[in-house]
């Protein structure tokens, strides 16, 4: 099974992204955070994907929570 890579999608706003990247426990297990709300979660790539394609609420920060990978 190939590794799965770390990666972005842009908000629907354009304002930010969700970044998404391998569990560091779990192996095949993708976890997702979003730069400009802050919502985070774990699973299949297409949770992250679905989250940016209806994110509307842009921050100032831009970053990513703390310790979002845990």
């Amino acid at each position: 099974m190939a590794a799965l890579e770390s990666r972005f999608y842009l908000t629907a706003d354009g304002g930010g992204r969700v970044e998404t990247s391998n569990h560091p426990d779990r192996p095949g297990v993708r976890v997702w955070a979003c730069t400009s709300c802050g919502d985070q979660g774990e699973g299949y790539e297409d949770n992250g994907r679905a989250h940016a394609a209806g994110c509307n609420t842009t921050t100032i920060s831009g970053y990513l929570p703390r310790n979002h990978f845990r």
